[in-house]
């Protein structure tokens, strides 16, 4: 029913209105790596195929949205000069699959865009910890496992029920007071994948669950990629501004050794994020920070607060055109404003 709505819609053109009448607010998509075997059937928001994406890139062209950097977007914002539904494509983490699949993508189109990496593999191994197990708790045959001699904190018996993503945070929490340094807790992906009666070399092939090493950290930005800010160990320390800031510094260091560059736009790790961070990001001399709170930005959007559409691998097409087009924006303002006039009129009859 709801593609038969927007499909019809679109036929009438309200798409085109609604693009019009959104044309002076900044959109900002949000993707992350890209699927290299089935990991988008498990993790659709993390991991897109490569022919999603392209599509994705053609409605952008066919819509006549420009497509610009993130810079020039943040500056226009400020000035209120978005005129013309200008849009931004950025990544988090830093997969891999960024430099193999994406840069060359957003090459033929002539599409700039911004990479947020985190920087504490880099003195590890690439692997992502909890994205690992997660899939290999999703697509193990067996629905129970035992863990032996690893760790007081992690051994013990363990069942997959309906909600592997419930077991993926439990061990992970474990994993994480067992082992604080990540390097030690890649090294339990082998014993878990035993368990589990996988081969976790497979599992790891042609780069699917890695991030980007320092070298193609590098030549992303060779490539004209613009590589900025998200924490050093993907976390967000709310408690003290001394502890925030380590993660800030220790994040821009990394990235500033290896590219003789100043980061200073920012990506709130899984979107998370509290009021005083505000606050203090501005002190650290942040210029810019995303979310994940969908939505339109206009000259009013606090720069640390930009709002940005997560895109996944199971949104279609259509969908997504009547994203990127305003017209789901539209439909919430008009929600929104119908449903404070009852409080308003209920006000002035009181």
């Amino acid at each position: 029913m709801q593609s038969f709505v927007l499909y019809i819609a679109r036929m009438l053109g309200v798409f085109a209105l609604a693009q019009y009448l959104t044309r002076n607010r900044l959109r900002v998509l949000c993707y992350h790596g890209f699927s290299l075997g089935d990991e988008h059937e498990v993790a659709p928001h993390v991991f897109m195929q490569r022919q999603t994406f392209e599509r994705r890139l053609r409605i952008l062209k066919k819509r006549g949205l420009p497509v610009i950097p993130l810079q020039q977007a943040v500056l226009r914002l400020k000035e209120g000069r978005i005129r013309n539904a200008e849009t931004v494509l950025t990544f988090d983490d830093g997969w891999a699959s960024n430099l193999t699949i994406a840069a060359p993508l957003l090459k033929s189109f002539g599409y700039p865009a911004t990479i947020y990496v985190t920087t504490e593999h880099l003195a590890a191994g690439p692997e992502v910890f909890n994205v690992v197990l997660f899939y290999m708790l999703c697509r193990a045959k067996a629905r129970s496992f035992t863990l032996t001699g690893l760790h007081p904190e992690i051994d013990g018996s363990y069942q997959i029920n309906a909600n592997p993503d419930e077991l993926r945070v439990q061990i992970s929490c474990a994993a994480q007071r067992a082992f604080p340094k990540l390097l030690d807790r890649q090294q339990l992906l082998a014993p878990i994948a035993r368990a589990l009666g996988m081969d976790l070399r497979e599992l790891l092939s042609n780069q699917r669950f890695q991030l980007l090493r320092a070298g193609e950290i590098a030549e992303l930005d060779r490539r004209g990629l613009d590589i900025q800010l998200h924490t050093h160990t993907h976390h967000l320390p709310s408690e003290s501004f001394e502890r925030m800031r380590v993660e800030i510094e220790d994040n821009r260091r990394a990235i500033s050794e290896l590219l003789k560059k100043n980061p200073h736009h920012f990506c709130y790790p899984s979107g998370e994020y509290e009021p005083q961070h505000l606050d203090w990001l501005r002190r650290l001399g942040i210029v810019s920070a995303t979310t994940c709170e969908p939505g339109l930005n206009d000259q009013s959007t606090d720069l640390l607060q930009l709002k940005r559409y997560l895109d996944s691998d199971t949104v279609s097409d259509l969908v997504f055109e009547a994203e990127v087009s305003g017209v789901r924006y539209l439909i919430q303002r008009l929600l929104g404003s119908l449903a404070r006039k009852p409080h308003r009129e209920s006000a002035h009859a009181a």
